[in-house]
C-alpha cells in the first residue's frame, strides 16, 4: 500500500504541475484567438479555478503522506516547505487576489476593466498575480525534482 501511494504521489505532483506549465500556454492561446478578452479572462479563470482546487486537494495529500511516513521529521524536509509555499500561494492567489480582481471587474460596470478608471489598478493586481503564479511553477519543478523522497 505503502509503494502505491508513493507512486500515486508522483503522478498527482507530476499532473499538477504538468497542468500549472500549460495553463501559461493555454492563456496565451486564448488571449489570441478569442476575440473577447473578457471571454477570455472568463474562460481562464473558470481553468484556473480547476487547477487551484486540484492543488490543494494534491498538496494536501502529499502533505498527509509526508506525515504519514516521516511523522514530525517532515518539517526538516525540503519537499514540504515547497508544497507549502505552493499551497500559500494558491490560498493567497484565489482567496485573495482573485476577489479583489473581480471586485474591480464590478466596478467597471458595463465597460471592460481595461477601459475604466480601474485599469492601472487591475493591471498592477493582475501583474502581482501573475508573478506569484509563475513563482509557483518554478517552486513545482522542485518539487517534482524531490517528490521520490515522500
Amino acid at each position: 500500500m505503502e509503494n502505491f501511494l508513493n507512486k500515486l504521489s508522483v503522478v498527482l505532483t507530476t499532473l499538477w504541475v504538468g497542468s500549472l506549465w500549460s495553463m501559461l500556454m493555454v492563456t496565451s492561446v486564448l488571449f489570441h484567438k478569442i476575440p473577447s478578452a473578457y471571454i477570455a479572462g472568463a474562460i481562464a479563470e473558470d481553468m484556473f479555478a480547476y487547477i487551484n482546487y486540484f492543488g490543494i486537494i494534491t498538496a494536501l495529500f502529499l502533505i498527509f503522506i509526508g506525515f504519514k511516513k516521516n511523522g514530525i521529521k517532515i518539517l526538516k524536509k525540503s519537499y514540504f516547505w515547497i508544497i507549502f509555499m505552493m499551497l500559500v500561494v494558491i490560498m493567497i492567489n484565489y482567496f485573495g487576489i482573485n476577489p479583489f480582481l473581480e471586485a474591480l471587474k464590478i466596478e467597471a460596470l458595463s465597460k471592460e476593466v481595461m477601459e475604466s478608471v480601474f485599469s492601472e489598478r487591475y493591471r498592477t493586481w493582475h501583474g502581482i498575480a501573475s508573478a506569484a503564479y509563475l513563482f509557483e511553477c518554478f517552486l513545482g519543478i522542485m518539487l517534482v525534482l524531490r517528490v521520490r523522497l515522500i
